[in-house]
Formats: C-alpha cells, structure tokens, sequence
C-alpha cells in the first residue's frame, strides 16, 4: 500500500484533467489580475495561455524548447529555454524577445530550467543539462560549463553563479521573506537550503528534505505557500514538507496524480486552485491554500 500520509483539510479534491493532448507540459504561471494561466509544452516548442472566458490560446511557437517561466517586477513574462540554453523575457504579448543571460564567462549555459524573480528584480535560475542531454526537451550537443549551477541575474545584466556543486539542481522558491532559498536536485533526490544576505550571496546549501516515493518523477517544481509549507513535485505526484524545527524539513504527504507531473502553481479566482502540469495534460486541485505572500510580481 502507497503511503501518501495526510493532507486532510488541506487539499480539498482529487486531480481533474483541465486541458489534455500535450508532449510535455512545464512552466505553469498564474497573472493575479487578469487572470490566465500560461505554460510550456517543452517537447512541441510552444508556449500556451489559459482562461476560463478565452479558453486555450498558443502564446508562442517555436519557443527553443521553453521550460520554466515567472512574472518580472513589472509582470512580463521571463522564460528558460533548452534549446537556446537562454533566459529571455517576452515583450508586446511575446512578439518580441529578448536575451537576459546565454553565457558564463564566455561559455554557453547549459539549459537555463527554472526561474524566479525576487522583490529587488533580481532573477535566479537553475542550470542542469536536461536540455543537452534529451532531444525531447532540447537539443543533443556537448556541455560547455564546468558545471550545474546555480544563476543570479541582477536588474543591471550582471550574472552571478552562485552555487556549482548541484548534481542537476531543478526546482527553486523563495520562503515568503526571501530569506531563504529553497533549490532541490532532481539527482540528489533532495532539497537544498540557503540562507540569502543582502547582496544576494547564499551561505549553507544543507540538504533540508529528501523527496522519495513511489511513482514516476523526481524532485522539480517547487513552491512556498502561505503558511511556509514547501510544495514539491516528486515520485506519483507533489509532495509538501514543513519545518521540523532542527533546521530542516519535515515531509507531511503527497498529493498523488495518475501521471508523472513536472510543475505548478496557485491560482484561480480565490487564489486556492493548484494548477499541475504532467506529462501529457494540465491539472487542476483545489487546496485551502494558496501562494506565500507576493511582494512583487504583475
């Protein structure tokens, strides 16, 4: 028997399909005042946008292989790209495009995978090399960095690695005070934290939570919510961890999907709705939760 150990009064429903027929779906992000929800398709090279009076909207095509996306300080969209190995951001309902980050002293990245944006603008983001490594996440070539790391993009362009001994670090989130930075390592399989000082250097790195079960998938989006409960996918769906009180994390349960899932995130009219994005369709799960506290964003 699975163990999914209990999130009684916290999810309020089981997983239904919202939008089905996909290659691979990544990237899920929800606008708070217009209020659609935008994804990636990883193995089509598109990019959708989803609302309940549009319906389905494709956003863009090609997208080199888009994966993860967030919102910037002035609520443009921001997007990893695996077959460019780039971090762009979309202008003008993504007509225009422009590069935030391609190289690293003077090395092409691997495939920039996940983002987020912090209160001050600043843009972090992880590096593995799934993008060189999977034609069906982007494009087969050699590795030109010595490493899977960890970026820090500041408002000025300036790029900063700030971590290099992940193993293939994937998913990454904030706690609500931006005090700390939660990054998880697909290969660890585990969750790494980080205290953040002012100038935006991490300090630690301790392993917080391992993330095991049963079921397809490995550690990869991740998400504070309000309360600062930590929200992760992993093997048979997305797992939630809080603190033990001796510095690390503490896993409470397991929100079990019928396919391997890849992402999510809050959104919906009350902000309760978790949107989860798998392999082949976009979820939905209503939680009595939501986002922790949004101090910037659109």
């Amino acid at each position: 028997m699975i163990d999914n150990g209990d999130l009684s009064g916290l999810v309020d429903a089981r997983p239904t399909a919202l939008l089905e027929g996909f290659g691979f779906t990544e990237g899920p992000i929800w606008h708070p005042v217009e209020h659609w929800l935008m994804f990636s398709d990883i193995a089509e090279s598109k990019q959708y946008l989803w609302s309940e009076a549009e319906g389905l909207q494709l956003f863009r095509q090609p997208t080199n292989q888009a994966n993860g996306n967030c919102f910037d300080l002035w609520g443009r969209v921001v997007s990893c790209e695996h077959a460019s190995s780039q971090l762009v951001r979309h202008t003008h309902g993504g007509k225009l495009v422009e590069v935030l980050a391609s190289h690293y002293d003077g090395q092409a990245l691997n495939s920039p995978n996940d983002v987020v944006c912090d209160s001050t603008g600043r843009l972090w983001f992880t590096d593995p090399a799934f993008g060189r490594t999977r034609e069906d996440l982007g494009l087969i070539r050699p590795q030109e960095q010595p490493c899977q790391g960890v970026y820090r993009r500041d408002p000025d362009g300036t790029l900063v690695r700030v971590v290099d001994d992940f193993q293939q670090p994937n998913g990454l989130c904030f706690d609500g005070e931006e005090k700390r930075l939660f990054v998880n390592d697909s290969w660890g399989p585990h969750i790494r934290v980080f205290d953040v000082d002012e100038a935006g250097m991490l300090r630690g790195g301790a392993v917080w939570a391992e993330v095991a079960g049963d079921g397809e998938g490995v550690p990869d989006g991740m998400k504070c919510d309000a309360d600062g409960r930590i929200w992760c996918n992993g093997p048979g769906g997305v797992h939630v961890f809080v603190e033990d009180g001796l510095g690390g994390g503490r896993w409470i349960g397991r929100v079990p999907m019928p396919e391997k899932v890849t992402n999510f995130c809050w959104g919906g009219p009350e902000g309760h709705t978790l949107f989860i994005t798998g392999v082949s369709a976009v979820w939905t799960v209503e939680t009595a939760t939501t986002h922790a506290p949004m101090i910037h964003g659109a």
